[in-house]
């Protein structure tokens, strides 16, 4: 298809997960490319991304802008409709671009965006929000020196992989892991106090395909039980025998159910400009 609409072209904008890289996006670019053009920007802090500085104030809004930046350092475009597609803390970003910039985003695909303020609508006493709070305090009290951090990296990594992983890692991403601690602590922090609310996401009209895995953590699923309530344009889907990290684990059937919804979106652009 190459749709090229009144020389307004989309992009698809893949944001990985926290720890991770864009290669994670690998096969999902794939699928994608012989339709639309795809970008995979890093994080800040990670690889070629912009730099982080440990121990600096850190916010949402800090990330969304370097998003934006890369996308234009890439492509040369301010402008031209974005299909953001994310994992975890890359969905998170995702909806934060949504929420700041609504007029450049035409789509949101995500799987389990980690908005970890929805866990506290009830108030502090939320048992999920008491479950992610200790895996952030553990994270934040291990950032010392690289002993410390492998502790940290360990307990982050176990949470969202499963208990026993982290002794089959390599040493090399091991130690890869313990070295992006001190920004996957930032982003924790970031996420909880960027400020939004259920209601922040009820006027977000754009179309989103929500997933969830059905054996994820209770966490990462109370999150996106409360935004399938509240966007008003959402197809959400619970993946059986899938977990938080599936985008990884089993690329090979969840890139096509990510790419359907990209492509049903390019279809329709493509009727409302006919």
């Amino acid at each position: 298809m190459n749709i090229d609409i009144q020389n307004n072209q989309p992009l698809a904008v893949c944001l990985h997960a926290s720890a991770s890289s864009p290669g994670q996006w690998r096969g999902l670019r794939d699928l994608l490319e012989t339709e639309i053009r795809v970008v995979t920007p890093q994080m800040v802090g990670y690889g070629q991304g912009e730099h982080f500085k440990p121990g600096s104030k850190f916010r949402m809004r800090d990330e969304v802008l370097s998003i934006l930046r890369q996308i234009e350092d890439e492509t040369g475009k301010r402008n031209g409709p974005l299909h953001l597609i994310g994992h975890s803390y890359g969905a998170a970003t995702a909806l934060a671009i949504a929420a700041l910039y609504p007029e450049r985003v035409a789509s949101l695909t995500l799987y389990e965006p980690v908005q970890f303020l929805l866990l506290f609508e009830d108030g502090l006493r939320s048992e999920p929000g008491r479950e992610i709070l200790s895996v952030w305090r553990y994270a934040k009290a291990h950032l010392r020196n690289m002993r410390h951090r492998e502790k940290a990296a360990k307990k982050f990594i176990e949470y969202w992989s499963g208990q026993g992983v982290w002794q089959n890692i390599p040493r090399k991403r091991q130690l890869r892991f313990a070295s992006l601690m001190p920004k996957v602590v930032a982003e924790f922090e970031a996420l909880l106090s960027c400020g939004v609310s259920a209601e922040s996401f009820a006027n977000l009209n754009v179309p989103v395909r929500l997933i969830c895995g059905a054996d994820t953590r209770v966490t990462a699923a109370r999150v996106s039980e409360v935004l399938a309530s509240v966007l008003p344009n959402v197809e959400f889907q619970v993946l059986e025998g899938a977990s938080h990290m599936a985008p990884t684990t089993d690329p090979d059937r969840l890139n096509p159910i990510l790419a359907e919804h990209v492509c049903r979106q390019l279809d329709a652009a493509v009727e409302l400009a006919a």
